[in-house]
């Protein structure tokens, strides 16, 4: 269905990977779309910690291949022996909801060789994953290498530009965003992570400042969703509250969420229509 790339100019400070996992649990509760993560990072441990706590062994489909391996890494090794389908990309993922409703695609303990030879396939990853889920986010990695960055924004239906209210990242993002030309042909939705409402930086203030043609998006910092993020219960934490009363301390929270995942989907169902 489409590809969502969450990419930001360098900053670690945005709430990136927290978001991309609120979002995806979020709509893998409440909606019937087949999605996948895709972390581009190495060795990143973030989607473990937030799915699965240490005593809990990651589930896994049943029909991956013996000696090639899981994660990225053991996709890579099928890609490269031509082992490889759309619906097999499955076999390789860690699953947090059956029928397909979420996974991620991570590894976590590769060589920095490996990953190296690993993120010269992400492209091909991206594409084989959109003929099988609806949904494909890629969490790129700041640190990614500038030609990797390129084809996956390349590749993206929509852009997610991860953003603060910091006034030296949002200038940073003005100076930046010209230097990568494909940006102002893709559909780009500013999103503010670890949102205070309190703040002079509202989104509004932020639209106009970084000239967004869309108004930006806003998740809201939560203390208890960064604790569930440390202890493998960001399902139970979404599925606890899916339901939160106006009144309830994790409302603003789950509102912005769904706020956010809602301008996603309508977002890129104003694109298919267009097409």
């Amino acid at each position: 269905m489409a590809i969502v790339s969450f990419w930001n100019n360098g900053e670690k400070r945005v709430g990136q990977s927290s978001n991309i996992a609120a979002i995806a649990t979020y709509l893998g509760i409440n909606h019937n779309y087949k999605i996948l993560i895709l972390d581009t990072k190495y060795n990143n441990n973030f989607y473990k910690n937030c799915f699965w706590d240490n005593t809990t062994p990651t589930k896994t489909t049943s029909k991956g291949y013996i000696g090639i391996g899981e994660g990225i890494k053991g996709l890579s090794r099928a890609i490269l022996s031509n082992k490889i389908s759309p619906e097999i990309i499955t076999n390789y993922t860690k699953i947090v909801f059956n029928d397909n409703r979420l996974e991620i695609l991570y590894d976590t303990s590769v060589s920095i060789e490996e990953y190296e030879m690993n993120k010269n396939i992400f492209g091909d990853i991206v594409k084989m994953a959109n003929k099988f889920y609806d949904l494909v986010f890629i969490d790129i990695d700041c640190d990614l290498d500038k030609d990797t960055t390129n084809l996956l924004l390349r590749n993206s239906n929509i852009i997610i530009s991860c953003l603060s209210q910091n006034l030296e990242i949002l200038n940073k993002y003005i100076q930046e965003k010209p230097k990568i030309h494909l940006l102002e042909e893709k559909l780009m939705l500013p999103m503010i992570g670890r949102y205070d409402s309190e703040s002079k930086y509202n989104t509004k203030y932020i639209s106009k400042y970084i000239r967004s043609r869309k108004e930006a998006l806003d998740i809201k910092y939560n203390t208890i969703f960064m604790d569930v993020c440390n202890e493998g219960k960001v399902a139970d934490f979404f599925i606890k509250y899916r339901n939160v009363g106006k009144k309830d301390k994790n409302a603003p929270f789950i509102n912005g969420v769904q706020e956010t995942a809602n301008r996603i989907i309508y977002s890129l169902q104003e694109l298919q229509m267009k097409i």
